[in-house]
């Protein structure tokens, strides 16, 4: 997989890896012709120094607790289920301790988005930053502010259109945040439960160097998260620190953090 320097003024934003087969450009055409009303977060003048973002990895329900403990000017973007799970904003939590989304990420195309949405007696709706390709289905059924940003075109596919930016997301949300982070002029970042693992062996998978086990695919996803965390930390005009704690592999392009206490 191709990833681009997305950092570079000067790197035209293509995708030459291809992320959808012609099987799927239907679906993602009929995503984008049903999303085009939603405004975009491009247009959007957004400044957040300090970011958090927060999948539903190994050990979420303990370790998202300590983003209570953490100042308050600190972004948090939330990908994956960690929006379903999230317990920051619990009445038995002091004032003082809670602390509010301020954008679910989610790129999605297919019908399994649908897994992502809350309960239906939700009342806590985060604002939503979605691809135009997000399956339109979990978008209309979406009750808080959405937003859409434009992935980057591929070669092959795709309609060339003029935006103020475009992310390259990989059909990934990890990768996605990355993108508005980097948008939003992050200066640190902080990875918290972005991995896909699990204690026991299962079929098919494969032990990492920390006991832990993955099935391949998720390696291949750390992979190209960490190439874009390469980019984001590599900048010539700008120093980015990065900073992980999750439960997958160790990333070349930021600071492994082995316990808890190490986030302060």
């Amino acid at each position: 997989v191709w990833v681009r320097n997305f950092c570079n003024s000067l790197s035209h934003p293509l995708q030459l890896s291809q992320m959808f087969t012609k099987d799927d450009y239907q679906i993602v055409l009929k995503n984008e012709e049903m999303n085009k009303n939603h405004p975009k977060i491009s247009d959007e003048k957004i400044i957040i120094k300090k970011i958090i973002i927060v999948s539903d990895g190994y050990d979420f329900e303990s370790r998202h607790k300590i983003i209570s403990e953490l100042p308050k000017d600190i972004g948090i973007l939330v990908v994956n289920k960690a929006y379903q799970k999230w317990k920051l904003l619990s009445t038995e939590l002091s004032i003082d301790k809670r602390r509010p989304i301020n954008a679910f990420v989610i790129n999605n195309p297919y019908a399994d988005c649908m897994n992502c949405l809350p309960s239906k007696d939700a009342k806590y709706y985060p604002t939503c930053v979605a691809s135009n390709r997000t399956n339109y289905e979990f978008l209309k059924k979406y009750k808080g502010q959405i937003y859409n940003y434009f992935p980057s075109r591929e070669l092959k596919f795709g309609l060339d259109s003029k935006e103020n930016y475009y992310i390259d997301d990989y059909r990934n949300p990890i990768c996605a945040s990355i993108g508005l982070a980097y948008k939003f002029d992050v200066k640190k970042l902080l990875l918290l439960c972005c991995d896909d693992s699990f204690k026991e062996k299962r079929e098919y998978s494969i032990k990492m160097k920390n006991g832990m086990y993955t099935y391949p695919h998720h390696i291949k996803c750390h992979e190209i998260i960490d190439a874009n965390l390469y980019w984001l930390s590599n900048q010539e005009s700008k120093e980015v620190k990065i900073a992980d704690f999750s439960s997958g592999p160790e990333y070349n392009n930021a600071i492994n953090l082995k316990n808890i206490e190490d986030i302060y």
